[in-house]
């Protein structure tokens, strides 16, 4: 797995990126088996878009990427778990409002301090000054809001 470009000598940072995502992934597959049955990659990541006053449906879909009819398909599991709670906007009965429930906020919770343990190691592994540097250089890479 150690594909490049032009001979270069290391891997290109597709593969790179795949690796950590292919780690990060078997940690939340292992915790979805421990502690939260049937969730997946993408229902975390639903969750973690919710913020504590909670998120329209409308707007969770621009975020997300997502059609707000496979937005809603998405969160039906996660509603039924018990996770999130999706009723009408307060403030605009036409919009509907996601908000976590307190086993959602637990998810969110579990899954910051797993993900926190395995930076915690890679910059053990790289050392902290270097791990610091690569998690900025990534964050610069990231676009902001638009």
């Amino acid at each position: 797995m150690t594909e490049s470009v032009n001979g270069d000598d290391g891997p290109l940072v597709v593969v790179l990126l795949e690796h950590a995502i292919h780690r990060i992934r078997a940690e939340l597959y292992a915790l979805s088996d421990e502690s939260f049955p049937g969730l997946r990659t993408r229902h975390y990541r639903l969750l973690s878009m919710v913020p504590p006053g909670g998120e329209r449906l409308s707007r969770m879909a621009t975020t997300s990427g997502l059609t707000k009819q496979a937005l809603a398909q998405a969160l039906q599991p996660l509603e039924d778990g018990g996770y999130v709670e999706v009723a009408p906007d307060p403030t605009d009965g036409r919009a509907r409002l996601v908000r976590l429930t307190g086993r959602g906020r637990q998810v969110n919770d579990t899954v910051r301090a797993h993900l926190d343990a395995i930076e915690r190691e890679w910059a053990g592994r790289v050392g902290e000054e270097r791990y610091a540097v690569a998690r900025a250089v990534l964050a610069d890479l990231t676009p902001g809001p638009a």
